[in-house]
């Protein structure tokens, strides 16, 4: 069975676009937003799950979206409002989001090619 949050991390993330900060030109580094995307204040709303945290902070440093916005999920910085290309940015990460955040639930393993053997 798969989980996946893509879909409330994406409209966490545009609500933090829509929602004006800080203007270190500096790009927070993949550490420093895992950090914060892993911590109970996190500007999402909720904490992004450890397992799916290192992938998601690299999507969001590697992406377009502008070093502002990513200082601001850093800073926990609720008032701040990304501009439209950060929006934008936001929105084409979707799939790559998913792909991140789509883990299997800890009871179920899986056997790399197992195959069936008869039994009698």
């Amino acid at each position: 069975m798969k989980k996946t949050m893509s879909a409330a991390f994406l409209v966490a993330a545009l609500a933090l676009t829509s929602a004006c900060g800080g203007s270190d030109d500096n790009r927070p580094t993949k550490a420093e937003v895992k950090t914060a995307i892993t911590s109970e204040d996190s500007v999402f709303g909720t904490a992004i799950p450890e397992e799916s945290a290192d992938c998601v902070a690299g999507v969001l440093v590697d992406s377009d979206v502008s070093d502002k916005t990513l200082k601001a999920i850093v800073e926990s910085d609720d008032d701040y409002k990304g501009s439209k290309d950060d929006e934008k940015a936001l929105t084409g990460l979707s799939d790559e989001f998913a792909k991140c955040v789509t883990t299997k639930t800890p009871d179920t393993t899986e056997t790399p090619d197992a195959t069936p053997t008869p039994t009698e």
